[in-house]
């Protein structure tokens, strides 16, 4: 017999719903702070795309010291949680149209025809010299394998063979034997 009858939910399946719906919540109140002290939220700016901050990435947000835990976008569309998803893509759209007024963009080094011609000199002279290193490597692979023929590698076998008896047995129990 099973322990619930049909259509009854277990309590910790509540809790955790509960807590999804919390974490939604916690989201959006978050957000809203954020878009009134006109201030960014690192953990969530992690998430930003080239347009903004996606509405599926801010469902899978989640920061233990903020109390935001991730949930999926058919969680957020539960009827429970129409409304808060619906507030929670408000708040995002808003905060993706948000200049930040505090960041400001690192000076960009200004690249000119002679940096490029030494970035490109300093290119090619790594590729010639990866080129040659190969080569070397390949011609050397080249005579192991030139001089390493099938018997000496049945010799080598041969030879692990009797090591590995030699380790097995007594020393005085072993005899040459000539094949």
């Amino acid at each position: 017999m099973s322990r619930y009858s049909k259509g009854e939910t277990s309590a910790a399946k509540l809790q955790e719903k509960q807590a999804k719906t919390q974490s939604l919540i916690t989201k959006i109140l978050l957000i809203r702070k954020a878009i009134e002290d006109r201030q960014r939220l690192p953990s969530l700016d992690a998430l930003k795309s080239k347009r903004g901050i996606p509405f599926k990435s801010a469902l899978n947000w989640s920061d233990a010291d903020l109390g935001v835990t991730s949930c999926s976008y058919n969680t957020s569309r539960e009827p429970y949680n129409t409304e808060y998803s619906d507030q929670l893509a408000a708040a995002l759209e808003t905060y993706n149209n948000l200049t930040p007024a505090t960041q400001t963009l690192p000076p960009q080094k200004r690249i000119t025809q002679r940096s490029q011609q030494e970035e490109i000199s300093t290119l090619k002279n790594q590729v010639d010299y990866l080129t040659n290193t190969l080569g070397e490597v390949y011609r050397a692979y080249m005579q192991l394998v030139a001089r390493v023929d099938e018997h000496t590698r049945q010799d080598l076998r041969y030879q692990q063979v009797l090591k590995s008896h030699t380790l097995a047995l007594d020393r005085a129990h072993l005899t040459l034997v000539k094949p």
